[in-house]
């Protein structure tokens, strides 16, 4: 039995969750990308002109990271890795939520300010939460990577149609994890691409397994309305086949 249809509503909803979320972490990146300086003045200068644009993708992030939880539940929930994967997908939230509560704080302040009007306590303010953002989002690559590589680990277990997609988050998993080393070791112009390639893979990749998931709940749903119609026109007794 696969429930009421109240309850596979919400599962395929809840398997359409990671296609939400990587499609709005991806607006709100595209909307917010960030200053093209570490430095004081620049910080400053981006979000006193991209305030706006900046709590758009802040919302947009929040909306993201509710379907991503829902999302992570309910593959757990049918692949048989609630644990690790719930986990890694809370821990992952949880930090890119402090980088992305740092850059709406940046907004809120500097948002259509003159930078004559700043003082250097101002900019000083800037920077710590700027580089808070960026600790906090560092340290979130890492879960993001266990939860790749704890979705990918379930699908390699479950049916060959999963283990095809379980090798290819093998493969996004490494590329994760070394863009989150690279990030956290270098500050070359060029660790900023590799980065992005990441992250973008790791968008790709929730985007796929959800994809993935909404295809086998449906599929699982359909040949359960066959069966409990069947039941129904039995009088309640199930029909057994051979």
């Amino acid at each position: 039995m696969n429930g009421s249809p109240t309850n596979r509503r919400l599962r395929l909803v809840g398997a359409l969750g990671g296609a939400v979320f990587a499609t709005l972490t991806l607006v709100a990146f595209l909307l917010n990308p960030g200053p093209s300086s570490e430095h004081g003045i620049p910080v400053v200068e981006y979000y006193s002109t991209h305030g706006t644009e900046t709590l758009w993708g802040a919302a947009f992030f929040g909306v993201a990271a509710i379907f991503f939880l829902w999302f992570a539940e309910t593959f757990g929930e049918r692949m048989g890795s609630r644990a690790i994967g719930i986990a890694g997908a809370a821990a992952t939230v949880a930090l890119y939520s402090v980088t992305v509560g740092c850059w709406e704080i940046l907004a809120e302040i500097f948002g259509g300010v003159d930078l004559i009007d700043v003082s250097s306590n101002g900019y000083s303010t800037a920077l710590v939460l700027r580089d808070i953002g960026n600790g906090a989002a560092h340290m979130g690559n890492f879960p993001a990577t266990a939860y790749v590589g704890a979705t990918a680990a379930a699908m390699l277990t479950s049916t060959p149609s999963w283990r095809r997609l379980g090798w290819v988050g093998v493969g996004v998993t490494v590329l994760r994890l070394i863009s989150a080393l690279v990030e956290l070791a270098s500050n070359s112009r060029w660790s900023d691409e590799v980065t992005i390639v990441g992250f973008l893979a790791f968008l790709a990749w929730v985007f796929a397994a959800s994809a993935m998931l909404v295809w086998a709940t449906r599929r699982s749903d359909a040949h359960a309305v066959p069966e409990t119609t069947s039941i129904l026109a039995s009088g309640g007794r199930p029909i057994h086949r051979c």
